[in-house]
């Protein structure tokens, strides 16, 4: 690293065990000058999708026990209901990880889309409004985690998830992600004509997340934001000066808004260009330590690479 003021960080997922533990709620929010601040010594500990291994992700109790349990930062995914409010939900369809096949209210109202040059059928966030979605349950992604709280918790927004952070009894960072921007500026519109970007740092700036990366308005309340999509980095860029990283996926997969290509959003040249707008990328953990049948290999130079850009670097595990 070429300057002392930065902090290596880190993906950390938080994976529970499977035995069920007492669920506390957190006190309520201290004056700041009590916080205990964030620590800026050691890498981040950033918990991703909140303590999902025990708990269901994204939902307000995996958040509350990943801060119980010492996280740096709660990570988050930002997509848009059909009205305009913002959520935290990883996909853009609500198959995977709610009750909604359960609700025969619900049975007609699947699409197909083209989403990231695929078409695919499912229930898809956008086409429901923000109570619908409240009226629907969580539950796990994987069926080797804890199932027991399946369907207790309700799809949060993301002013809700703010919340958590800054309730907590020291300062907590959030992470979120703009997720699908391309997806969600096609289907859902605001009546005031601004785009879902727009709204992702209005919803920032509301709640008094602003200033440059280990500046002291972020030190107070930090955050970074995060994307797959290289145009809403650069477009937000432009609206508020809180650190960004540029999250870059598998090797095989392009970027969604500019179809460009693994190699060339990691390229000397791209780098070059990209760190006048994030202050850090974060890769795919295979495209650091690839694995060939179960067994991994010789670890690339990219993070090497944009250390030599002066890039921070996390990893998405």
């Amino acid at each position: 690293m070429t300057s002392p003021c930065f902090v290596p960080f880190i993906f950390l997922v938080l994976i529970v065990g499977c035995a069920a533990r007492p669920f506390y709620p957190l006190p309520s929010k201290n004056d700041d000058s009590q916080r205990q601040p964030i620590q800026t010594y050691r890498p981040y500990n950033i918990a991703h999708r909140g303590s999902n291994g025990e708990l269901p992700e994204e939902t307000a109790a995996a958040y509350m026990r990943a801060i119980e349990e010492g996280a740096d930062f709660i990570e988050t995914d930002i997509l848009a209901s059909k009205d305009g409010v913002l959520i935290c939900f990883h996909d853009v369809y609500l198959d995977n990880t709610t009750d909604i096949a359960e609700h025969k209210e619900f049975a007609n109202r699947r699409r197909t889309y083209e989403v990231q040059g695929s078409n695919i059928t499912h229930w898809f966030t956008v086409d429901f409004t923000i109570k619908e979605l409240k009226s629907l349950r969580v539950k796990q992604r994987f069926i080797f985690r804890d199932q027991q709280y399946n369907g207790k918790f309700s799809i949060i927004t993301f002013e809700e998830y703010i919340s958590i952070a800054l309730d907590a009894s020291r300062v907590v960072g959030i992470y979120p992600e703009i997720k699908n921007p391309v997806f969600i500026n096609e289907h859902v519109k605001w009546s005031d004509g601004k785009k879902f970007e727009d709204k992702f740092v209005e919803t920032l700036k509301k709640y008094g997340y602003r200033g440059s990366y280990m500046s002291k308005d972020w030190l107070k309340q930090p955050v970074f934001i995060q994307s797959f999509a290289p145009t809403s980095l650069v477009y937000v860029s432009n609206l508020t000066d809180s650190p960004k990283i540029l999250l870059i996926d598998e090797v095989t997969v392009p970027t969604q808004d500019t179809n460009q290509s693994y190699w060339e959003i990691t390229s000397d040249s791209y780098f070059a260009f990209i760190k006048e707008y994030v202050v850090g990328i974060g890769p795919w953990k295979d495209t650091v330590v690839p694995v060939v049948n179960n067994y991994l290999q010789t670890p690339t130079d990219l993070v090497a690479k944009a250390h030599s850009h002066d890039l921070q670097g996390n990893i998405l595990l």
